[in-house]
């Protein structure tokens, strides 16, 4: 092989090696095309790796955020399942307060319809009494107190829509309650007092039996000869001058007398239940029955001359225990 071969085949080598095994000498020639693709190769592994590095930190990275944000949501988890029982408890502990709650409000309730029942009797009653009555300024005075009063309590102003409150609104209800036994108590009873009153101030004999206020023969049960004709007489007469008008009771009570008598012609008996009786005589007719209840202002009969009689009138008696009373007064003038 020439000189000029010998540098050609050298230059096709990048690299040449000489190795010695077992006294033997070998020779590797590594060409250019063996070096780039050593180097391509060397380039792919270090180029694989450094990919692969970066590849391993990032889901390191990655799985190390995922770690964190597992125990974040483990950890919120636990405070849900925590407030979830707090709120189960506090739903249990609300729902037992509203059912006692219902029950302190309904027996509230009954007690208000007591009281107002009692007041509805009172204003019956007063309502039912005669408004010519002595007392009628005081009853007026009653009657308005009882119109403007307001049995229902004012609830103190409690926010309910939280759950916690409902222990506050109970506390409130039993308050009342206390309030209520108590104005219940008193109320009935001072409704009892009043009802005996206006019973009795209803039961006692007071007004004019007629619209008349003619009196043509006075009270006069000892035959004084100063007072009227001088004869005895036991009642008064009111004359309705000829004409014939209704007589109403003066007092609320039982007919125990309705029928004729030769002297009194016509006549009607009261018992008033208090020792009261009161008797209207000379009526044209009678409008009532033994048994039949009357209040006071009840058209009983009318004026007329049955019996022994000059003139149409009204002979009008008022006995307390048996006893004779000068009818003037319980005129209620």
């Amino acid at each position: 092989m020439s000189e000029n071969q010998n540098h050609e085949e050298q230059q096709k080598h990048f690299l040449t090696l000489h190795i010695s095994h077992k006294g033997q000498q070998k020779t590797l020639h590594f060409r250019i095309r063996h070096a780039a693709a050593i180097c391509a190769t060397a380039a792919v592994l270090v180029g694989g790796a450094v990919f692969s590095v970066g590849a391993y930190q990032k889901t390191k990275t990655d799985l190390q955020a995922s770690e964190e944000q597992l125990l974040e949501t483990e950890r919120e988890n636990r405070k849900l399942e925590q407030r979830a029982e707090l709120l189960q408890n506090e739903n249990n502990e609300y729902t037992k307060n509203i059912d006692a709650i219902q029950n302190k409000t309904t027996e509230l309730e009954q007690k208000m319809n007591e009281i107002q029942t009692v007041k509805d009797d009172l204003y019956d009653q007063i309502n039912s009494m005669s408004s010519s009555d002595s007392s009628s300024a005081a009853l007026t005075a009653v009657t308005t107190a009882l119109e403007t009063s307001d049995v229902a309590p004012t609830f103190t102003n409690i926010i309910s829509t939280s759950y916690n409150k409902a222990s506050t609104l109970s506390a409130q209800l039993d308050k009342m309650n206390a309030m209520m036994d108590e104005t219940g108590v008193s109320f009935t009873s001072v409704a009892a007092d009043v009802t005996y009153a206006l019973a009795c101030q209803n039961n006692i004999p007071n007004g004019w039996p007629v619209e008349s206020r003619i009196v043509s023969t006075e009270f006069n049960p000892t035959a004084d000869a100063s007072i009227s004709d001088g004869r005895k007489h036991y009642g008064m007469d009111i004359s309705t001058q000829s004409q014939i008008i209704p007589i109403s009771a003066t007092a609320a009570g039982t007919v125990t007398t309705a029928t004729f008598h030769p002297e009194f012609g016509f006549y009607v008996v009261i018992d008033h239940y208090n020792g009261f009786t009161t008797l209207y005589a000379h009526c044209t007719e009678l409008n009532v029955n033994v048994g039949d209840k009357v209040k006071r202002g009840d058209i009983i009969g009318t004026t007329g001359t049955t019996g022994m009689s000059s003139g149409i009138h009204c002979h009008y008696e008022i006995q307390l225990n048996g006893v004779y009373q000068n009818p003037r007064d319980y005129l209620g003038e």
